[in-house]
């Protein structure tokens, strides 16, 4: 067999190999394509489900308020608690909004970092459950008098409770400066990452992993 014979056979075995490889590759791809698909229409129909509760919850406290209107520690507590709601709805409605922009014609890579931005919407429990801490006091005073009709806050002291709101009061603003720093950017800070480690689910800390593996590849 001649020299150019045999590499008329190397070529032709190369672009079939070249052919073979392009279409596993495209397989892999689709394959990785539609399994990003299913869980982004699975996030979707979750976070549709958040936006429903939160905006149930902010009905519920919206009658609740106004129907308690005339006692001031009931109508307060109905505005916190439809505050910390409202937010979640936002966050919620953003998340949706987020999901369905994705856009697939996009490199893997971009809609997996995409993915894990909202695989993070944990984070934004957490902050509003560490924020809610100085006015816990609204929650088992809208639960008693929504589900038992009965107004617990003439039956505490009045000394009490005003020391309560003056030492909450004074912790609201490190609160905030706290909450501000625990976010995903700031892990290299090690308190941050220590509660964020002991705070979030596994998703969570997966995601945040690989949005930094992310931004430190390309520094």
């Amino acid at each position: 067999m001649e020299d150019n014979e045999l590499k008329e056979i190397f070529a032709e075995y190369n672009t079939k190999l070249d052919s073979v490889l392009s279409l596993n590759m495209a397989s892999l791809e689709k394959m990785k394509l539609d399994n990003t698909k299913k869980q982004t229409n699975k996030i979707l129909l979750l976070r549709s489900i958040e936006v429903a509760f939160f905006l149930m919850v902010m009905i519920v406290l919206g009658k609740f308020t106004a129907n308690h209107w005339g006692v001031l520690h009931l109508a307060v507590s109905g505005v916190i608690l439809q505050v910390f709601a409202l937010i979640a709805l936002i966050g919620s409605i953003g998340e949706v909004v987020l999901v369905t922009q994705i856009d697939y014609a996009k490199p893997i890579v971009e809609i997996r970092a995409k993915i894990e931005k909202i695989n993070m919407h944990s984070l934004l429990f957490i902050k509003l459950a560490l924020l809610s801490a100085p006015v816990w006091w609204a929650y088992p005073l809208v639960a008693l008098a929504y589900f038992f009709d009965f107004d617990i806050f003439p039956h505490l002291d009045s000394a009490f409770v005003v020391r309560y709101l003056v030492i909450n009061a004074m912790l609201l603003l490190p609160l905030l400066y706290f909450l501000n720093k625990l976010s995903y950017k700031n892990m290299h800070i090690k308190w941050v990452r220590k509660i964020i480690q002991v705070l979030s689910s596994t998703k969570t800390q997966k995601a945040i992993a690989f949005l930094n593996d992310i931004k430190e590849f390309k520094k």
